[in-house]
């Protein structure tokens, strides 16, 4: 893209009619109260930090919020009115662009949605959303949607780059390393990281490979460590939580513990290893035992991932892996790169199912082609067990290359399940 990060703010905001009614109303909102809920993942909390600091420019009373469940639920939405009947807009940022939300004036007039996952429905008529993929995919994070937002009112400084860049990473959006920085994100790429932030991508031979190094088992780069340890110290939106492994941890929220950490300005130095950047931080102790339980974890889900993984089908040139675990942390994130050890420079998918208890499975997709939609597959299969089951308590959906589904229910029938995964696939 030939063009300048402000000029193509610019070209967002004469084209794209969310961005212009966000950017018209935030300065409304001055000593206002609102509620904004973010996705509980690294790039929902990096959201949420860039958009606090921009609200609290504009002494915006702004109350931010990580539950659990990915789709905001309508309950949700009334409980939180009703503890806080003060607030007047609901922003709902990184949790899907889902056509449920358009219902969610009946408690909040205004309803503005931040997002960059592919649309779910078709009527939005009565809510505010600024996502770029609501037509065409689009590979960008909340983190950099939210950049934009703030940048528009001047409001972005080297510390903001640098949470967008955290968000862009572990979400997937961009692999430096690797070379792989899409269009959409390019001119804020070349502006202002290349400038500020090299020593971050600098290929590094004497760095542990990192769960985003799937290409590469032999080397990594500064952003790769300080990402994973977002996504260690978040939970990774899994709610991979450390609760019960020490008292220390007990009550912790982690997601809310991190953007606690993070949305105050903490000092940018270039550092040698990911030691180095947690030392300065506040809370070092608590976050070095969140990411010391992750480390070993991470090493025992690997094993798993020997023994249990099948080449169960091919579609086409399309290799079709399945892993079967129970109770697994950190199986999507393990799954992804042990995929490209499998595939063997092959177009894969890999399909893994989590037995967390007889009523709660999680299945997480992955793949090296978008020639499967593993995201509409989800989305699909989530579908189909609300009908079957009769209840509306499983939710799926995601990327081309990256998806997941829960499946919550009572007498949970997982032949039904793998028979319209199969037929989904088929």
């Amino acid at each position: 893209m030939n063009t300048s990060y402000s000029n193509f703010i610019k070209y967002l905001l004469e084209t794209n009619a969310g961005l212009k009614e966000i950017y018209n109303l935030i300065p409304k909102l001055k000593h206002k109260n609102v509620v904004t809920f973010c996705h509980d993942d690294p790039d929902g909390v990096t959201s949420a930090i860039l958009f606090k600091r921009l609200t609290d420019k504009f002494e915006i009373k702004n109350t931010i919020l990580f539950p659990y469940k990915f789709p905001l639920s309508k309950q949700e939405v009334i409980d939180i009115k009703t503890s806080l009947p003060e607030t007047e807009v609901l922003f709902i940022i990184d949790k899907g662009t889902i056509e449920e939300y358009n219902n969610f004036v009946e408690f909040y007039p205004k309803v503005v949605v931040i997002d960059h996952h592919p649309k779910i429905g078709s009527n939005f008529d009565n809510i505010i959303i600024f996502n770029p993929a609501l037509q065409t995919y689009v590979r960008t994070s909340a983190s950099f949607l939210v950049h934009i937002v703030s940048t528009l009112f001047n409001n972005t400084n080297i510390y903001d780059d640098f949470i967008c860049l955290i968000g862009l990473k572990c979400d997937w959006a961009i692999d430096p390393l690797n070379n792989d920085v899409p269009e959409f994100v390019s001119t804020f790429y070349n502006e202002r990281i290349l400038l500020s932030f090299n020593w971050l991508i600098e290929k590094n031979y004497n760095l542990r490979a990192t769960m985003f190094d799937i290409k590469n088992n032999n080397f990594s780069c500064l952003l790769n460590q300080i990402g994973e340890l977002f996504f260690a110290i978040t939970g990774g939106g899994f709610q991979y939580f450390y609760n019960s492994y020490n008292e220390k941890l007990k009550n912790i929220d982690q997601p809310k513990f991190c953007f606690e950490n993070f949305v105050s300005e903490i000092p940018l130095k270039k550092v040698n290893n990911i030691d180095e950047f947690i030392n300065p931080l506040p809370n070092k102790e608590i976050i070095r035992v969140i990411y010391d339980y992750f480390l070993h974890d991470w090493s025992t889900v690997e094993q798993c991932f020997d023994h249990q993984t099948f080449l169960v089908k091919h579609i086409e040139t399309i290799k079709i892996f399945f892993f079967f675990g129970k109770n697994t942390k950190l199986m999507p994130m393990v799954g992804s790169k042990k995929l490209y050890e499998f595939a063997k420079g092959s177009e894969s998918v890999i399909i893994m199912f989590n037995f967390e208890n007889e009523n709660s499975l999680h299945i997480s997709f992955r793949g090296t082609t978008d020639k499967i939609h593993l995201g509409k597959i989800a989305s699909s299969l989530a579908d189909k067990s609300n009908t079957y089951f009769g209840q509306n308590t499983s939710s799926g959906g995601g990327h081309p290359l990256a998806a997941e589904c829960k499946i919550k229910t009572e007498n949970l029938d997982f032949l039904f399940i793998f028979k319209e995964l199969i037929n989904l696939l088929e």
